[in-house]
């Protein structure tokens, strides 16, 4: 068995590879193509990671082609030997490179999985102090049936954290019988051996993507209720409920629907790797179709058992999203009844103050008169200082010039108040047209 683990220090982070020692690897190896693709998600920006990412691809070649004629010809039977009719000799359609243990009959397999780690704060802690990551894995497998030469290719992320490379290392060395590990776990002495094994790393990668869920999708219900759990009960008008609460809700929202999505990518690859090994079972081309056929079904039952594990989360999670949704288009009805609240009170406000306007102004309606006539009297018209004998002096120039005076002034006033009330009028519907039109009436 053969391992190589590239890692980053970070899934935003570059892989710890150069280039150059990478092709030579791949090429070595004759890694399928489709293991670019997967490697390709690491050192993206958190905002810009290809999280929805995921796939699973095999290449299988197991079958032989047959030797031309010309080829067989060149081959003379052995001296004084009965050499019965035989077939043609045939070759396997892979390339063969014996010193490598490579005979050219093989499969590969290249698949993502993903799974959920606490990578700060404990599961005790309050929700705002715990910290979660979605991290991804990519495997690539190679297997090959006649020399049972096994190749296993691992690139991660979060080389110390909780569920990362160094975990995974650790875990490859125990089943391998490395540091403290246990010896007999895996065994590569016979083809036979060395394909039970490599169903044995199958199922450790795929537990490894379902640690962690039940506490993941915990932690969202948690976080959720506490800012939620007052939207369907409670007052309708609470000062609790700000834009805050809303956002916050919105992203753990999100969160919830990213959960759904990695579930359901994880379920698609985990079938896609049972059906391959179900077809691979029924292969006539592959030599232990019958020798390990009750691992494989062993295999193949532990990886349904998974899966269902998955539907039952992602029903969890689903219906974790459809409460989040409905609460939160209910809190944001009950953000807009604040916000009109408000707007009711300062309508109040200003209804008030009109009231208040209006009372000064007929105050001073029903002072006028007293006001114009003191005024009027106390100018030239009329005059009660110079008379001796009590009676007042009228004196019509006087009188002509003040009405020459006043009356334009109050005519221009009235233009000019008609003109500004029009302007604005015509404003306010420019802004704000009314709802019921008269010239829009239907007859």
């Amino acid at each position: 068995m053969s391992s190589r683990l590239i890692y980053a220090k970070l899934s935003s982070k570059p892989l710890k590879i150069t280039p150059p020692i990478l092709k030579r690897l791949l090429t070595y190896h004759q890694v399928m193509p489709a293991f670019i693709d997967f490697i390709a998600v690491f050192a993206h920006p958190p905002q810009q990671r290809e999280i929805g990412f995921s796939g699973f691809f095999d290449q299988t070649v197991l079958s032989y082609k047959a030797v031309p004629g010309n080829v067989a010809q060149q081959q003379p039977p052995a001296a004084n030997t009965a050499q019965p009719l035989a077939q043609a000799p045939r070759l396997p359609r892979g390339p063969t490179v014996s010193a490598l243990g490579r005979s050219g009959r093989q499969y590969q397999l290249c698949y993502n999985l993903k799974r959920v780690a606490l990578i700060e704060g404990s599961a005790k802690d309050k929700y705002s102090e715990q910290e979660w990551s979605v991290q991804q894995s990519e495997f690539h497998h190679q297997f090959d049936v006649d020399a049972g030469t096994t190749l296993w290719m691992n690139a991660k992320g979060r080389l110390n954290s909780k569920g990362g490379s160094k975990d995974y290392r650790d875990r490859v060395l125990e089943l391998t019988g490395g540091q403290a590990g246990v010896p007999n776990e895996l065994t590569f002495d016979t083809t036979e051996d060395c394909f039970r094994s490599s169903l044995t790393v199958h199922l450790m990668n795929c537990h490894w993507a379902t640690d962690d869920w039940r506490g993941y999708l915990n932690h969202l219900e948690v976080a959720i209720g506490e800012l939620t759990n007052e939207v369907p009960v409670g007052i309708w008008l609470n000062q609790k409920f700000t834009p805050r609460v809303l956002q916050d809700v919105q992203q753990f929202e999100e969160k919830a629907s990213s959960a759904v999505m990695v579930l359901e990518s994880n379920m698609e690859v985990m079938t896609e790797l049972r059906k391959f090994y179900e077809k691979l079972m029924v292969n006539a081309d592959f030599p232990m179709k019958d020798s390990c056929v009750e691992e494989a079904t062993i295999f193949i039952q532990q990886l349904n058992d998974m899966i269902h594990a998955f539907a039952r989360q992602k029903r969890r999670a689903k219906l974790l999203v459809e409460i989040t949704e409905n609460r939160k288009n209910l809190l944001l009805q009950k953000l807009q009844s604040l916000a009109t609240k408000k707007m009711e009170d300062l309508t109040t406000l200003s209804y008030r103050e009109a009231i208040v306007m209006k009372i000064i102004a007929a105050g001073t309606f029903i002072f006028l008169p007293a006001t114009f006539v003191s005024t009027f009297f106390s100018t030239d018209v009329v005059k009660y200082q110079d008379s001796t004998n009590g009676k007042g002096s009228f004196s019509w120039a006087a009188m002509n010039i003040w009405l020459e005076v006043t009356l334009p002034l109050t005519f221009a006033t009235f233009i000019i108040g008609f003109v500004a009330f029009y302007v604005a009028d015509e404003r306010r519907k420019r802004r704000m047209p009314s709802s019921y039109d008269e010239k829009n009436k239907n007859p």
